[in-house]
């Protein structure tokens, strides 16, 4: 009789690469290349996880585990293949500078993009520098803003 342990051991690791119980493909920016220390861009590490899953042919999850992830201002564009949704565990933060963000008046833009659920988490904006600059009355940006 063979055993059904290296059978059930197999299918659960290949079901942890690839997808889950919903069908959906997994892409966890940690293996993008994002560092969950807060200090590390992960910018680019998350373009090129919403690349691969806007080009995904079935539904698709961006995974954001726990940590701190710095991200610069981002324009997360469509139209994509399938459906997404991004399950974020951890706290994406902005950068301490407000100037660093420049003009846009976003800090995370997803644009041209149907069938998207952003759940969980926490963003963290890092405003304190842009609201002290406009309490003191000098000439300062808008503000980025989450826009979706």
């Amino acid at each position: 009789m063979v055993s059904l342990i290296p059978i059930i051991f197999l299918f659960h690791f290949l079901s942890s690469l690839f997808g889950n119980a919903e069908g959906a493909v997994t892409f966890n920016v940690l293996n993008f290349g994002a560092k969950p220390d807060g200090k590390s861009d992960a910018t680019q590490p998350f373009f090129r996880a919403w690349a691969s899953a806007c080009t995904s042919s079935v539904s698709s999850i961006i995974y954001v585990p726990k940590g701190r992830y710095l991200i610069k201002s981002s324009e997360f564009r469509g139209p994509c293949k399938s459906s997404i949704k991004v399950q974020i565990d951890g706290t994406l933060i902005a950068p301490m500078d407000y100037r660093v963000i420049g003009n846009p008046d976003y800090w995370i833009l997803f644009i041209q993009v149907n069938q998207l659920s952003v759940i969980g988490g926490s963003l963290d904006a890092n405003g304190a520098g842009l609201w002290q600059c406009k309490t003191s009355g000098q000439s300062c940006p808008s503000g980025a803003r989450v826009r979706t």
